[in-house]
C-alpha cells in the first residue's frame, strides 16, 4: 500500500510535429497536464471526472509510467517513481477496452505475467484460486473460456481479476464500466466497490459518470484543460464549488446560472437585470463580503440548483425570491421526479420537483420560488466563487 503524490506535473503533446524533429524546432504544444498537484492518501479511492479531452486518461498513464513527463515529480509514498518503468511501479491497471489476450483462455490471461517470470505451477494455481475467491460466485466458470465467448460484464470481471492477481500497491481504473448496459453497470460497480473495500488499495478511478464517482470514491478531483479545478468529497464540491466551471459541471442536472448586475438601492444590495425587472435582494450575511470584493456596480453570476426551485408562491417573503415563468417543456423521470424547463425573459432555468401533485403544461405560466441563501455567487470576470 502507498499514497500517490504528483508535484507540478507537466505533460505536453505536439500534434503537428514532424516524424523527425529537433527540440530547438518544436511546434506549438498542447498541455495535456498543466502543472498538476494532487495527493491521494494511502488506501483512498480518488475519482477523477471532467469533460472529454481534459487529461483524465493522461493522468492515469503518467501515474502508471506509460507517459513521460516534461516537468514535475511522481511519488508512491516517499519514493520518487518519476523515472521508473511501469513494471517497476507495482501498479494494476484496468483499461476501458479490457485489453485481454484474445488467443488465451481466462486462466492463461491471469497466469501470463507469472509465466513470464517462470513461477512454479503450484504458486500460479494459488494466485488464481485467491483471485477466483475474491471475485466471487461464477468466476471459476470463466477460467476455461476464451475472451470472444464472454459477455462485456464477464470480460470486465476477468480484467479486474488480472489486476488483482498481481497484488498491486496501486489500482488505476480507466472508465471500466463505460461499455456496460445500465443494469450491469450497477451490478459491476458494486463488485468493484466490495473489492476496493476489501483490499483498501490506493485507487485512481477515471469516469465520465458522476454517479460512479460518488458511489466508489472517497474524494473527487474535477479536471479541465489539463488542470485540476477542485478536490474534495462530493458534498464539498457540490455544495461549495470554487468556480463557475465546477458549479456548472458537477450535478445532474447542473446548476442554473443567471448573469446579473449588483446594484445598491436605498442602502440594500440588489442583484438584477433592469430589462426584465428581475431583482433579487441580497441576504444580509452576504453584503459584507460582496462590498469587500468591490462588486457593487459590477456583473456577477448567480447560481441556484434545480432542486432548490419550488412550484408556487412562498407565503413568507423573507429571504425568498418569487418569479413568474413560462414552462417551455417538462419531463417526468423514472425515479418520480419532474424537470420543468422555464423561461424568464431571455433566461432559461430548470426546476426539479419531487412529490408534486400538479405540473403546469408546456406553454403555461406559473409562479416559482427559491430561497436566495441556497444560491451561489460568482465573479463573472474570472469565474471565481464569491459566495459558496
Amino acid at each position: 500500500m502507498s499514497s500517490i503524490r504528483l508535484e507540478g506535473v507537466v505533460k505536453k503533446f505536439y500534434p503537428d510535429r514532424p516524424l523527425f524533429f529537433r527540440k530547438s524546432s518544436l511546434s506549438s504544444a498542447i498541455f495535456a497536464l498543466d502543472h498538476v498537484y494532487l495527493e491521494i492518501k494511502d488506501g483512498e479511492t480518488m475519482g477523477v471526472i471532467g469533460p472529454t479531452g481534459c487529461g483524465k486518461t493522461t493522468l492515469l498513464k503518467v501515474i502508471a509510467g506509460l507517459e513521460k513527463i516534461e516537468k514535475g515529480k511522481v511519488y508512491f509514498g516517499n519514493k520518487d517513481v518519476t523515472r521508473l518503468r511501469p513494471r517497476e511501479r507495482g501498479i494494476g491497471m484496468v483499461f476501458q477496452t479490457y485489453a485481454l489476450y484474445p488467443h488465451m483462455v481466462t486462466r492463461e490471461n491471469l497466469a501470463f505475467p507469472f509465466r513470464l517470470r517462470r513461477w512454479p505451477e503450484h504458486m500460479i494455481d494459488e494466485k488464481i484460486e485467491f483471485t477466483a475467491n475474491t471475485l466471487g460466485v461464477g468466476f471459476r466458470e470463466l477460467l476455461g473460456r476464451m475472451p470472444r465467448t464472454l459477455s462485456q460484464g464477464q470480460k470486465q470481471r476477468v480484467a479486474l481479476g488480472r489486476c488483482i492477481i498481481r497484488n498491486p500497491s496501486v489500482f488505476l481504473l480507466d472508465e471500466p464500466l463505460s461499455s456496460l448496459d445500465a443494469k450491469l453497470r450497477i451490478k459491476t460497480r458494486m463488485e468493484i466497490k466490495k473489492i476496493l473495500r476489501k483490499f483498501s488499495v490506493t485507487t485512481v478511478y477515471v469516469t465520465h459518470d458522476q454517479s460512479e464517482a460518488v458511489a466508489l470514491s472517497h474524494r473527487i478531483a474535477i479536471m479541465r484543460e489539463g488542470k485540476i479545478e477542485q478536490v474534495g468529497t462530493f458534498e464539498e464540491v457540490y455544495n461549495h464549488p470554487v468556480n463557475l466551471f465546477v458549479a456548472g459541471f458537477v450535478g445532474d442536472p447542473s446548476m442554473n446560472l443567471l448573469q446579473l448586475t449588483l446594484a445598491e438601492k436605498r442602502g440594500e444590495l440588489i442583484m438584477g437585470e433592469p430589462v426584465y425587472n428581475l431583482k433579487i435582494k441580497v441576504p444580509k450575511e452576504w453584503e459584507r463580503k460582496l462590498r469587500e470584493k468591490e462588486m457593487v456596480g459590477k456583473d456577477l453570476v448567480f447560481g441556484i440548483r434545480p432542486e432548490h426551485i419550488e412550484l408556487g408562491k412562498n407565503k413568507s417573503s423573507n429571504g425568498t425570491f418569487t418569479f413568474r415563468a413560462k414552462v417551455e417543456d417538462r419531463e417526468v423521470t423514472i425515479n418520480n421526479k419532474a424537470h420543468l424547463f422555464l423561461r424568464i425573459g431571455h433566461h432559461r432555468l430548470l426546476a426539479t420537483l419531487e412529490n408534486y401533485r400538479y405540473l403546469p403544461a408546456p406553454g403555461e405560466e406559473a409562479d416559482f420560488t427559491f430561497s436566495v441563501n441556497k444560491g451561489k455567487v460568482f465573479n463573472k470576470e474570472n469565474g471565481l466563487a464569491l459566495i459558496s
